[in-house]
């Protein structure tokens, strides 16, 4: 065959497969990516899940040594084989890497974190790989149900082990103010689960698959959400009723007791992080770490956490409301004041009535004396929301006066409010801010002790 032939039928089989010596584009990760963290000499378990949805990509990030399991993540792109996501929180964390066949590799931003990261600590960044992984479906079944709390409907989920009937214990999980949604206690949820627990999760009102209005909410509002999840809890045929009990972190700990005098026969109490004061002394405590935390001085830190003192006895007697309004609005634009939790206005009408205004004014002892429930609680001392020994002390000291024969108070260091290290905090070699350890262990073992079958 002649050269020119030769080259003519090339160019024509070329152009009849669509020019297929080009390689085609990268695609998407799909699925789930387990792999580490790399930084400063320690590594970190981690995955993340992709899932394409239309023409975009949403990912999902599980760390069970940082007590997170899919957690949503932001700004997921992909193109020409690059990826980037971050995390959505305070200090978001973001992940620029390439994707190469099974492997993903990059590396991480991370900002200053109080406790975690210092200041113009750049330089030298996380590494992280990915490979992609099969993932075994979980020991349970999740199914979604409704239920009543007085007028309003909860949505909530239900994961449920494999079990023959009336033979499980169960635990209703109790959220934090901020935490609003069922995901953001997946983690606990599914390890609950898989240690053999019924779990019920529920959306707050007013968000999610739940009526009603969370701000309007008063504290035994909330408390009667708790205790219609409870009985919804033990009305599921594979669950024991007698062995049904609560775990709740910060507002969830703090009405936990209020929900055992709803409830008859709960097996036991978790409380971790607590408050063990007048609740709006917690917001003083958190304005002065929260400001000397943003770099601002001790004048400023002690000006906000006045105020917050001054609102607190405001609510409480209703005089003075004049004079603190005015004080409020002289400092409304000041650096310090917007870094704060002060407000701008002091409520009126119902809004005032919410367990965020009038609930500042509450005691949380009286609950915890009245308490014969068997309890664990769980503190951090170095929490940054309230002060975590004084708290679990006091509510130590309420048990005992109340006359409460089974309980334990553990006080984790260098931990924060939802149980994690600080290791600035600790002082010695940088690491990851893992779960206090011994913490999940402690947990897990405590609830399966007191969720036995009664002899």
């Amino acid at each position: 065959m002649r050269p020119v032939r030769r080259l003519a039928i090339t160019l024509l089989l070329l152009v009849s497969t669509g020019c297929s010596s080009h390689a085609a584009p990268p695609r998407a990760p799909e699925g789930t990516w387990q792999g580490q963290l790399a930084w400063r000499g320690t590594s970190l378990e981690c995955s993340v899940r992709f899932r394409s949805d239309g023409d975009s990509l949403r990912a999902w990030f599980n760390s069970p040594d940082l007590l997170l399991l899919g957690m949503p993540l932001d700004s997921v792109r992909f193109k020409q084989g690059r990826i980037r996501f971050k995390t959505i929180d305070d200090h978001p964390i973001a992940f620029e890497g390439t994707v190469t066949g099974d492997l993903i590799t990059g590396t991480v931003r991370i900002g200053a974190v109080p406790g975690v990261v210092e200041s113009g600590a750049g330089g030298d960044r996380p590494r992280f790989t990915l490979r992609r992984t099969v993932v075994l479906p979980p020991p349970y079944a999740l199914e979604r149900v409704t239920f009543r709390s007085d007028s309003v409907e909860l949505g909530g989920t239900v994961y449920l082990p494999e079990a023959r009937p009336h033979t499980l214990p169960g635990v209703v999980i109790l959220q934090g103010s901020s935490a609003n949604l069922r995901d953001a206690y997946h983690f606990y949820a599914d390890h609950f689960a898989r240690t053999g627990f019924a779990v019920l999760v529920f959306d707050k009102r007013g968000h999610g698959e739940s009526g009603g209005d969370y701000g309007a909410a008063t504290y035994e509002d909330l408390a009667a959400d708790a205790a219609a999840a409870v009985a919804r809890l033990r009305s599921e045929p594979h669950v024991a009723s007698g062995r049904v009990g609560l775990w709740g972190l910060s507002q969830g700990a703090f009405i936990a007791p209020m929900v055992a005098r709803r409830v008859d026969s709960l097996a036991f109490v978790v409380a971790v992080s607590p408050p063990g004061m007048v609740v709006g002394l917690t917001s003083a405590y958190q304005d002065s770490v929260r400001l000397v935390a943003a770099g601002f001085g001790g004048a400023d830190a002690n000006a906000a956490a006045t105020l917050d003192r001054r609102i607190l006895a405001w609510l409480g007697s209703g005089q003075n409301r004049a004079e603190l309004a005015a004080e409020l609005d002289r400092v409304g634009e000041t650096p310090w004041r917007r870094a704060s939790s002060l407000p701008r206005y002091l409520p009126g009408g119902a809004k005032l009535e919410s367990w965020y205004w009038r609930g500042r004014t509450l005691d949380p002892l009286p609950s915890w004396r009245a308490l014969r429930v068997p309890a664990l609680v769980v503190a951090g001392e170095a929490d940054e929301l309230l002060p975590g020994p004084a708290s679990a002390a006091a509510i130590e000291k309420a048990l005992v006066e109340g006359g409460n024969a089974d309980h334990q108070v553990k006080v984790y260091p260098d931990a924060n409010h939802v149980l994690r290290t600080l290791p600035l905090v600790a002082g010695g070699a940088w690491d990851w801010p893992r779960a206090a350890p011994g913490y999940l262990d402690l947990v897990t073992r405590w609830m399966t002790a007191h969720a036995r079958p009664k002899p």
